[in-house]
């Protein structure tokens, strides 16, 4: 993979966790439900950036987490 893949995969991931961070909550259900896909999203980067440090040791693990955005102050 290139660094264009890398940052079109943290792009992606920018983009889910910036869309469900925008989603009004109208009931608890849909606050657990957009809770729990926050927290899938967040799980996805971080597999995916183990996966591809894995596939390349100089992939900057820290960079593609920073780079995808994932907002971790409204998970509470």
């Amino acid at each position: 993979m290139t660094r264009k893949d890398y940052v079109l995969i943290a792009e992606v991931l920018a983009q889910m966790s910036r869309d469900l961070a925008s989603t009004a909550f109208e009931s608890d259900t849909a606050k657990t439900i957009l809770t729990g896909e926050r927290l899938a999203t967040h799980a996805i980067a971080h597999r995916l950036a183990d996966q591809l440090w894995q596939d390349n040791h100089r992939f900057d693990r820290k960079r593609f987490i920073d780079a995808c955005q994932l907002d971790t102050e409204r998970l509470a």
